[in-house]
């Protein structure tokens, strides 16, 4: 059959407009994969292991003091470093059998994973306020409380408590301070001595750089 002028004439305006439709299509295309690669995908959270003591005394500066320790024979430093942005799982032996009182809210697990912790093998959630735990590793300003469950004393010796946590610390750097809050230290109301020494009961974290 013969095509008119005007038929010629829309084919060929079919034709360029379904070339326009490809060009755009491949151009939106191209802008999106370029959209794509300058994207910065978060990155995921590292993965840590710490273990630490709480010492009931014996060290040479203050002997009849409790204290935090990474090496099980000297306090923290005044700074403790943690890495920005990781999961970490905390190992606590706790050889201090002197179990104490404390505000209600202190004796409840919070920020970490599930807001649990494990003590000597069993989930838990929170405490009596009461005459069970013998310290706190709290930082307030992250919604961080792990009550510390005193240590079994057996006469000639001491079995600790053993807990086990994951937390997770922040993306951006930053410094915090953390704090024991069951009073365990001297002077009035057992505030004094290592509840305000650093790297004792207390001190600085500094979360990355």
């Amino acid at each position: 059959m013969k095509m008119t002028r005007n038929n010629h004439r829309i084919g060929r305006i079919a034709a360029a407009a379904a070339t326009f439709a490809l060009i755009g299509l491949a151009a939106a295309g191209c802008g999106q994969q370029q959209a794509a690669g300058n994207a910065k995908a978060a990155a995921p959270p590292t993965k840590a292991s710490l273990s630490w003591t709480i010492v009931d005394g014996g060290n040479a500066q203050h002997n009849t003091w409790p204290f935090f320790s990474q090496d099980g024979k000297n306090p923290f430093p005044a700074t403790l470093n943690l890495p920005a942005n990781a999961v970490i799982t905390l190992t606590i032996k706790n050889y201090d059998d002197g179990g104490g009182d404390v505000p209600a809210a202190y004796a409840k697990v919070t920020g970490t994973v599930g807001n649990v912790e494990t003590v000597n093998g069993k989930q838990e959630s929170s405490f009596s306020a009461s005459g069970v735990i013998a310290h706190t590793f709290t930082v307030a300003e992250l919604g961080l409380n792990i009550p510390l469950v005193a240590a079994t004393d057996q006469g000639s010796t001491v079995v600790p408590s053993v807990t086990v946590v994951t937390f997770k610390t922040p993306a951006k750097a930053g410094t915090y301070t953390w704090q024991c809050m069951q009073p365990c230290g001297s002077g009035a109301g057992g505030w004094g001595g290592a509840m305000t020494t650093a790297g004792w009961m207390a001190g600085s974290v500094q979360i990355g750089d």
